[in-house]
């Protein structure tokens, strides 16, 4: 995983590029970020499902072949460290693909290797299954269920790896239909003409297809997985045997149980192999619980709205930066409060995450600032972390915004995690943002009494913000109900 970087001026693909979202959207392609990741993942047991038939047949069959020559390699290698285990070693690529714009890299999308002892580690639970007689290549997209390390980035671009041919392909089809720029990338792409990278010329953008994503693929998803998983009963009885009370035991001793009772029989790790397959879903665009969708539909829109909006800070300190950071903050409460804005951050009467309106805060606060010309730099942590807002205008004036749901940890917020970013950021001045979802109960009389007794000690304090973004009674209803 790459180091934990921060975003700043976010630039989609569609906008870079002049391409219709609309033409992104009818080929159903995601519209990357190209100086940031997504934190969306390629889901292998989803990739026989795509609408896309190049994905769906291409793609299946490159993505089987290449699980299938590993599987091959190790049933035939005798010791690790042989021919035949070095060839499987080298065929399962993990390198990451900072090309897709997706996974936790952060901002710059750089992409890097993992290490060998992760790779190793796949390989031995592999041969272990083949060892019980199962020489499917479905069982390669299990790993993270098994293996400790496998995370959701690791098996997203292992899939990618495979995938690039028919991906490269993809890409370069949509951009000659769109007139979207492109140069050879050679043999490495496939000989693809493909649309270059402005914050990695040396690199390719690669689209992918967005019903393939996930906002972490099933098998890496422990709580979704175990309500599959432990549907099947012999599974569940095995698991339950080895702990009293599964649900006391950590994930680490959850996942052990789970290899120990699945690696021991065949046709368990056959019905596993089955159930997980079947159960895969793409991720939700419609729910959009994350906002990853709504984050660039925002920034895809006219601005003109936001202009006179903000204007530059009198002077660069953090005290005169803090009044237009606080103008941002209002107008985005304006705009969920009083202009239906809080309507993107619910679907049907469930409130989405947090991130969803921590990114909708970054593209409306982005868009001010851009469209205004405004001396200022939202930057957010993009990567698999909080995600927290610095803004500067020169190294003497910053301000950072910490974003938190009502129903979060919001004191912990306040207490904790503000107070760390101040000192990491050098600045004494800081907003504090809870998104009123409901369930607040005493929290922010807590957080209020805190900021009280700092303040009695002269210390600085974050100022307080509350943004009520309740589900409403739409018009009609409200109008019903004044008549």
């Amino acid at each position: 995983m790459a180091a934990r970087k921060t975003l700043v001026n976010p630039v989609l693909f569609s906008k870079h590029f002049r391409v219709s979202t609309t033409a992104l959207a009818k080929a159903k392609l995601l519209d990357p970020v190209l100086n940031s990741d997504t934190k969306l993942f390629i889901d292998p047991l989803l990739v026989p499902k795509s609408q896309n038939t190049k994905m769906k047949r291409q793609g299946r069959k490159d993505l089987e072949s290449g699980f299938q020559h590993v599987v091959g390699l190790l049933s035939i290698s005798e010791n690790e460290g042989d021919v035949a285990w070095r060839g499987a070693f080298n065929a399962l690529d993990l390198s990451e693909r900072s090309e897709t714009g997706l996974g936790y890299g952060g901002a710059g999308t750089s992409g890097s290797s993992r290490p060998p002892k992760l790779r190793n580690g796949i390989l031995r639970t592999a041969k272990e299954i083949i060892a019980l007689g199962v020489k499917d290549p479905s069982m390669i997209p299990l790993m993270p269920l098994f293996e400790e390390g496998v995370g959701p980035d690791t098996l997203s671009d292992m899939t990618t790896n495979f995938l690039l041919p028919v991906l490269c392909q993809v890409t370069e089809e949509f951009c000659a239909a769109n007139n979207v720029p492109v140069r050879a990338f050679g043999k490495k792409y496939d000989n693809r003409r493909l649309p270059e990278n402005p914050y990695q010329p040396d690199k390719p953008v690669i689209l992918v297809p967005r019903d393939i994503l996930r906002d972490l693929p099933l098998a890496a998803d422990w709580s979704d997985v175990s309500r599959v998983v432990m549907e099947i009963q012999e599974i569940r009885d095995a698991v339950n045997s080895m702990f009293g009370n599964l649900a006391k035991a950590t994930l680490s001793q959850k996942k052990a149980a789970l290899r120990r009772a699945v690696l021991s029989s065949e046709s368990l790790l056959r019905e596993l192999i089955e159930a997980v397959g079947a159960a895969a879903e793409s991720y939700d665009e419609k729910a959009d619980l994350d906002g990853y969708f709504q984050f660039r539909r925002i920034l895809s829109e006219d601005p003109t709205p936001y202009v006179g909006a903000l204007s530059n800070p009198a002077t660069k300190h953090a005290s005169t930066l803090l009044e237009s950071v606080m103008t941002i903050v209002e107008t985005f409460q304006g705009l969920v409060e009083d202009n239906n804005m809080w309507e993107l951050l619910w679907h049907g009467n469930t409130h989405k995450h947090e991130r969803a309106s921590q990114l909708l805060f970054f593209a409306i606060a982005n868009i001010m600032c851009a469209v205004n010309n405004v001396d200022i730099s939202p930057e957010t942590n993009s990567g698999g972390g909080p995600v927290d807002f610095k803004f500067s205008t020169g190294f003497r004036g910053r301000v950072l915004v910490e974003m938190k749901l009502s129903k979060g940890r919001v004191e912990h917020g306040y207490k904790t995690q503000l107070e760390i970013y101040k000192k990491a950021a050098t600045t004494s001045e800081a907003i504090f943002v809870i998104m009123d979802i409901g369930g607040m109960g005493r929290k922010l009389r807590k957080i209020e009494k805190l900021k009280q007794d700092a303040e009695a000690r002269g210390e600085r304090t974050s100022e307080i913000v509350v943004i009520d973004a309740r589900r409403k009674a739409s018009a009609s209803v409200r109008n019903d109900t004044m008549l």
